[in-house]
């Protein structure tokens, strides 16, 4: 029984001691990550309470997952291109998302498909942060907040600015069989931030009903650039 006792106790000795060190891990991020000026070592230690040797352990075990970088030259360390990313796209998808929301339900509206906007997460995946829901008793839904690989994708393509002559892009059968996406970008001082997406079965979105829907989506999309103060009505394209 004393056995089991002790194990029991250096177990929960075990389980108390992660969290510390998670804590600890948490801390030199945010402590580096918000900084105005780059830290040192010393001074990334010290302003969390660490001594320099188990910081360092920290920093590396960041520095590996992208989240802090060390320049070589000054061995001073900073936010990491994964923090980076990461920020950029919690800041874009939450103001894009409340700005987007009225331009989505009316696009779902007018055109009876449910609809999203998708933002980037890296150069290869990305994530809808906002959707409104179609009209009709079979309709596209359940994908608010799921992220995914933009290969091939008409959202992948839209974000790297890949579109069609009127400003739109479609794809069938990529994510899901059956399903036609419509996409196109929406634009900060001329630079792509997002994708106003149109989700439908394909066996509605063909023939003159694809080329509303792709009218539809490009106006959404740059109705919303223009609430954002961006994109003059000059600038859309021509149809």
């Amino acid at each position: 029984m004393r056995n089991v006792a002790l194990h029991s106790e250096t177990a929960s000795a075990t389980v108390r001691a992660h969290p510390r060190s998670s804590e600890r891990v948490l801390q030199l991020l945010l402590t580096v990550g918000g900084s105005r000026a780059p830290l040192s070592l010393t001074e990334a230690a010290t302003l969390v309470g660490l001594v320099p040797s188990t910081a360092l352990r920290q920093l590396r075990s960041l520095e590996a997952a992208g989240l802090l970088e060390r320049d070589d030259d000054d061995q001073l360390y900073r936010p990491g291109p994964q923090l980076v990313e990461l920020a950029r796209t919690v800041f874009v998808g939450r103001s894009l998302a409340s700005a987007a929301q009225p331009f989505l339900e009316q696009l779902a509206v007018t055109t009876g498909e449910s609809v999203y906007l998708a933002v980037g997460e890296g150069s290869r995946r990305a994530a809808y942060v906002a959707t409104s829901p179609g009209q009709h008793a079979l309709r596209h839904s359940g994908w608010l907040g799921r992220t995914f690989p933009t290969a091939t994708t008409a959202v992948g393509a839209a974000l790297a600015g890949r579109v069609d002559g009127d400003g739109a892009v479609a794809r069938e059968n990529t994510l899901e069989t059956g399903i036609t996406a419509v996409s196109s970008p929406v634009r900060i001082n001329a630079e792509i931030v997002a994708a106003v997406t149109l989700v439908g079965p394909t066996f509605r979105l063909e023939g003159d009903t694809l080329a509303s829907a792709r009218r539809a989506v490009v106006d959404c999309a740059a109705q919303l650039s223009d609430s954002l103060g961006t994109t003059s009505l000059d600038e859309r394209p021509a149809r």
